[in-house]
């Protein structure tokens, strides 16, 4: 007669504690490992742009509203997305390394801070003038957005081995440009040059080098 088994007489199934351990030590599982912090920083980014959004609606009748505000807090959240999207192949690159991922991680940094310098705080009475805020705040804002497409471009070619001269250079050379323009330059009628262009250039982006992940 059999007998009867017993989980204490089992060893361990690892596997079913730590999913990650079926590819114990390989850099797919490091880089699945590494890429919760990356996604928390830009679920932050994104969960303070939609709570922002959610706070213009509920205080909608104190707020002066001003499109180019708007194209800017669409283009935050539209980077977030974009970065999370396209750097889906980039973990083994930066698993391996520990200032390499800290490098890394600095782009949903300056995106998430971007995103904190242009939502207003809504807390409080009296009228919430977006556009004295936009102005009052420009130079932050796009200081903060610049260092993206750099952070992006440094990481590309020396972390992962990109080539230094193809479409995606051409395009944070581009952007890189405007946001510092729209830095230098606080005229309301450049501002709203500004937010078109990055809107442009975003799509154009998008559909030259973007369409798939990674």
């Amino acid at each position: 007669m059999g007998q009867p088994s017993s989980i204490v007489d089992k060893p361990y199934d690892t596997e079913r504690l730590h999913p990650l351990s079926r590819r114990a030590g390989s850099a797919v599982s490091t880089a699945e490992y590494l890429s919760v912090l990356v996604s928390i920083v830009i679920g932050l980014g994104i969960s303070h742009v939609l709570a922002g959004v959610g706070n213009l609606l509920v205080d909608r009748l104190r707020v002066r509203f001003w499109w180019v505000w708007g194209a800017g807090v669409a283009m935050v959240f539209l980077a977030h997305v974009q970065f999370w999207w396209s750097t889906f192949t980039v973990g083994s690159a930066v698993s391996a390394n520990f200032f390499a991922f800290l490098f890394f991680l600095l782009t949903p940094i300056a995106l998430y801070l971007s995103a904190v310098v242009l939502l207003p705080d809504f807390e409080g009475e009296g009228e919430i003038d977006l556009k004295a805020h936009f102005l009052a705040n420009h130079r932050w804002f796009f200081g903060f957005v610049a260092l993206v497409p750099v952070l992006n471009a440094i990481r590309s070619v020396v972390i992962s081995g990109d080539p230094l001269l193809n479409a995606d250079r051409a395009f944070e050379s581009t952007f890189f440009l405007i946001q510092v323009s729209g830095a230098a330059v606080g005229r309301p009628a450049y501002q709203k040059f500004v937010a078109i262009t990055n809107i442009a250039l975003f799509v154009a982006m998008v559909v030259v080098t973007g369409l798939t992940p990674g």
